[in-house]
């Protein structure tokens, strides 16, 4: 997987809710959320990953990843985790945490 941004048709919000969660790193973020959390409580159904060339930008030259989770135990809250400071080295775990939670997706529409 490449470290590059991602272009979907439609944006996700992430600011809307109170439950966004933002850290300084993938560390920062396997060391508090820990990447073995179960997919049926936190089901990721999107990622985001935006690069940062305004020069302006103190992130300047690195990307972040947003994860958007559903709290389906909830119904109608969602959980958005903002990671930032991705650089190509953490991209083969993070490969293999999205490669996790598409099966855990593709597991619930196995009836079609």
């Amino acid at each position: 997987m490449e470290l590059k941004e991602t272009n979907h048709s439609y944006y996700c919000e992430c600011w809307e809710t109170k439950r966004t969660s933002e850290y300084e790193s993938w560390k920062d973020f396997k060391e508090q959320e820990g990447l073995d959390y179960d997919f049926d409580y936190n089901l990721l159904f999107r990622f985001d990953i935006d690069f940062h060339d305004d020069k302006e930008n103190r992130r300047y030259g690195t990307y972040t990843l947003k994860l958007h989770h559903a709290l389906q135990r909830h119904g109608y809250e969602q959980w958005h985790a903002v990671i930032h400071n991705i650089t190509e080295a953490d991209m083969p775990e993070i490969e293999q945490h999205l490669k996790k939670a598409k099966q855990h997706l593709f597991e619930m529409w196995k009836e079609i």
